[in-house]
């Protein structure tokens, strides 16, 4: 275990250290300016989970919808997290459709 002092003194995992003078290599200069410390955000590569809870009538309705789909667009299996995804892809660049999604919303409120 280490005291609070050493603890101090080792920097924090993910922060940017401004080198010192004697750090740098021959012929280069420390500039005036301060670069900002920064803390490393890692992009996070692992999907969120998000669930929704569905009337009887929608899932199976959505469950039919489905298997309709997968026919018509000839693929083995169309999910209804498949239908979610791309409802929440499009959502996000359609502002006529989040529009229509934000009126329904101040509706059902």
């Amino acid at each position: 275990m280490t005291n609070s002092a050493e603890h101090l003194s080792v920097p924090a995992r993910g922060v940017q250290q401004s080198r010192q003078p004697s750090d740098l290599p021959a012929g280069e200069h420390r500039t005036t300016e301060k670069a900002p410390l920064r803390l490393a955000t890692p992009a996070r590569t692992k999907p969120v989970r998000r669930s929704v809870d569905l009337s009887p009538t929608c899932h199976v309705r959505l469950t039919q919808w489905c298997a309709e789909t997968a026919d018509v667009i000839g693929t083995a299996r169309v999910t209804g997290q498949d239908v979610i995804r791309a409802l929440v892809a499009r959502l996000l660049v359609d502002e006529r459709l989040a529009h229509r999604i934000r009126a329904d919303l101040s509706i059902n409120i």
